[in-house]
Parts: C-alpha cells; structure tokens; sequence
C-alpha cells in the first residue's frame, strides 16, 4: 500500500515562542489533531531539524519532541505500543529524506502512522549572530493508504562536480563557538538547476512530463532556486511557486509551500511533485499520485 500524506502543519515563531523545539511540537500537536490521531499512535517520529536551541546534539531532537508530545514515552510492553524516534540531517532537503524515510517504514507495514518534523530558529546565546532563517516549525503526518494513490517513488542525487553551496560551520571564536552560515551567490540556482534534473528523471521513471503535474511544491521558497528549478523542469516560473518574503525558511519550507499551495484539499486527486534542493548541491524529488 502506497503512503499517503494525512495532514501537513505550519507553526510561525512568535514573540513568545521562539526555540525550534517548541516549534516542532507545537506543529506537531496540531498535524494529530487534523489528522484525527493522538500522541499515542505514533509509531515512528523523524525530526529533520538542524538549528535548535544551544545547538545541543544530543539527545537527538526527535526523542526530546516524543517526550514533549507525550508519545509512547515508556518502553513497549509485550502487546503495547512504542514510537522509535530519530533525527535526519540533510538540510532543506531533510523534510523529503524524512519522508522518503518514513514511506519505507509504512510501506513493509512495520508502522500505521509516522509523524515528520521539523524547525529552526536561532540558537540564542550568542551562538549565532545573525542568523538568518526565520523561526519556523511544520509536521507532517503520514499513513498507509487503502487504495491506489499516494507516494508513488522518490529519487535523490548530490551534484557532480560540486558547485557553490550554503555552508554552516561551528568554530571557537572569542572563547566560545559560533555558528556561521553562509549563503555564497550561486547557490541556490546551483540547488535548483540539479533539482529540475532529479525531478525530470523521476516524472522519466513513470512515464511522465512536467504536463502531466497538476501541482509542483518545491524548497527553498528563494527566486533563484525556484527561476533555476522551473527553467531546468521546462515549466512556467508560476507553477513551481512564489518566493517567500523575508528571512528565508530552511527545514520546515517544503511544508510551508505545500501548506500554501494545497491549503485545502491538499493533495488528493493531483498529481504532484514534492522536490527540494539543498547544500552540496543536493536534490530529493518525490511523486505523489492521485
């Protein structure tokens, strides 16, 4: 049986709530809650977050999520109910490798519903001056399908030779560690470029073109990546979506451009291409089908 996408959440920093952990159990509570499920039925949590608060790795942010929800906090007794949680680093590509994770879980039937997370915000402390994505945190539900439509394959490649690439490094600076991110011109056109390539080999795989998408949800959500992406794919700039005013969304941006392309329905019925494109470069396409 096919995955299929249950519900899909977006939870914005506020002056009150800041700390990507929150984020991303905030975002979570309310993805069970559209999804009709409660922390109990989650059987696998993937967290692909990366900024968190002090920058701590370990424990993994996933099982400090798990433990926030409430989720199956004690170890499986026999006949009872656990959740196996763990984190996944591959930037802005690491919602689709959560998912691309998490269909492989769902599809041997090892687990009814997984739950994928993920957040960013500053680091606080002075770890990260300047930081420069915006607050964010999303979750997407995911279970088994009873018929035919849902996620129907994935693809993934990394860039060869490497071109210019958003780089994020942790040094001692001042007596004590700093986290400096950059973003070098280039590469997010770098990004999109091999993710129009990734996605155009995945549409190939199945037999179909770029006419045949009813819907293109892409991250990051930055004019360069998104002009690159639509020119590489052979499709009009509109239909891969509109740049994202202000600071940039790392993690959680494939969520908010699905969130804002498919607020409603979502994505029952359509033919759609998730794809997304990060450092390295990197790209990860997934199709889903109706």
């Amino acid at each position: 049986m096919p995955s299929v996408l249950e519900s899909v959440t977006v939870v914005e920093g506020g002056r009150w709530r800041r700390g990507a952990r929150r984020l991303a159990v905030a975002a979570a509570r309310r993805a069970l809650r559209r999804a009709g499920l409660t922390p109990a039925d989650v059987d696998l949590l993937v967290n692909a977050g990366l900024y968190h608060e002090r920058l701590l790795g370990e424990p993994a942010l996933a099982a400090l999520v798990q433990d926030d929800l409430g989720a199956n906090p004690d170890d499986p007794h026999p006949g009872g109910h656990g959740t196996f949680s763990f984190d996944v680093a591959d930037g802005s590509c690491g919602m689709l490798t959560g998912l691309r994770v998490a269909d492989g879980f769902l599809r041997t039937g090892a687990v009814d519903h997984a739950l994928v997370v993920a957040s960013d915000a500053d680091p606080g402390r002075g770890l990260a001056p300047g930081f420069p994505f915006a607050p964010v945190g999303a979750a997407v539900v995911c279970g088994r399908g009873e018929g035919t439509g849902g996620i129907a394959g994935f693809r993934a490649s990394t860039g060869s030779p490497p071109g210019p690439t958003l780089t994020a490094t942790v040094a001692f600076d001042g007596r004590r560690n700093r986290l400096t991110v950059t973003r070098p011109a280039g590469a997010d056109a770098a990004a999109g470029a091999l993710a129009g390539d990734v996605a155009g080999a995945l549409l190939a795989d199945r037999g179909l073109t770029p006419d045949d998408l009813d819907l293109v949800v892409a991250n990051p959500l930055t004019a360069e990546f998104l002009g690159a992406l639509a020119d590489r794919l052979g499709v009009p700039p509109a239909r891969v979506g509109r740049p994202r005013d202000g600071r940039p969304v790392h993690t959680a941006g494939l969520a908010v451009a699905l969130e804002a392309a498919a607020p409603a329905a979502g994505l029952a019925g359509r033919t759609a291409l998730l794809v997304s494109g990060g450092a390295g470069p990197a790209a990860v396409a997934a199709l889903v089908l109706p």
